[in-house]
């Protein structure tokens, strides 16, 4: 059916953000932990140039975009979301509906706060130049004021959010799981996963707001 392959699509598609965004932001804010100088060499390598914007506006502005019109349609034109898909957060139907909007809702957050993040810091690399120096700015500048750290923290707690959902929900398009045990298994490990990239972006968002860590002194 046409639907049901749109909803897979979309199921791979939310995921993409997911995979770049900790990807990236792995590689480059892990050089923090070595310091500002280390930061800002591993920054000038990552973060500067025509190719490594093209590769953020590929793999994350684009995907969140098609999500979200893929998300829209679905709906719109009211394709119910497959059984397997919705009983993904939970075995127990009243409770699988319940996590499902607020996976749903937090996926749309996060797909906003992408949106927001790379027009943020983004955007003007593309108007006005992309020195490492301006970004460093630019987030030592920006992060700790209230409406950017307000927003970081909505964003980065749906993006947890959004990992939790969205990694049993890929594992069962792609056939990975079906049982009831193998889907736990999925949602456990998801589970481990969202909380461990949000304890240390949140950890790198206070790095970058105030000097220090957010949860530890670095």
């Amino acid at each position: 059916m046409p639907s049901l392959r749109a909803w897979r699509v979309r199921e791979v598609t939310g995921t993409v953000p997911v995979l770049a965004w900790a990807a990236f932001h792995l590689w480059e804010q892990w050089a923090a932990f070595a310091g500002r100088d280390a930061w800002s060499a591993r920054m000038s390598r990552t973060s500067h140039g025509a190719l490594p914007i093209a590769i953020e506006l590929a793999a994350g502005v684009l995907p969140v975009l098609v999500w979200m019109a893929l998300d829209v349609g679905l709906r719109r034109r009211g394709h119910h979301e497959p059984d397997d898909l919705r009983m993904a957060t939970a075995e127990d139907p009243e409770s699988a509906r319940r996590l499902g909007l607020l996976a749903r809702a937090s996926s749309w957050i996060f797909m906003l706060f992408v949106l927001y993040h790379a027009s943020w810091l983004w955007l003007p690399k593309l108007l006005e130049g992309s020195e490492p120096l301006r970004t460093w700015t630019v987030l030592r500048g920006g992060l700790g004021a209230w409406p950017h750290a307000i927003a970081h923290a909505v964003g980065l707690t749906s993006f947890a959010v959004h990992t939790g959902a969205s990694v049993p929900r890929l594992a069962i398009v792609l056939g990975w799981v079906s049982a009831p045990e193998s889907r736990r298994a999925a949602r456990l490990s998801a589970l481990i996963v969202a909380a461990g990239l949000l304890l240390l972006y949140a950890q790198l968002a206070g790095w970058h707001a105030a000097g220090r860590g957010t949860i530890w002194s670095m």
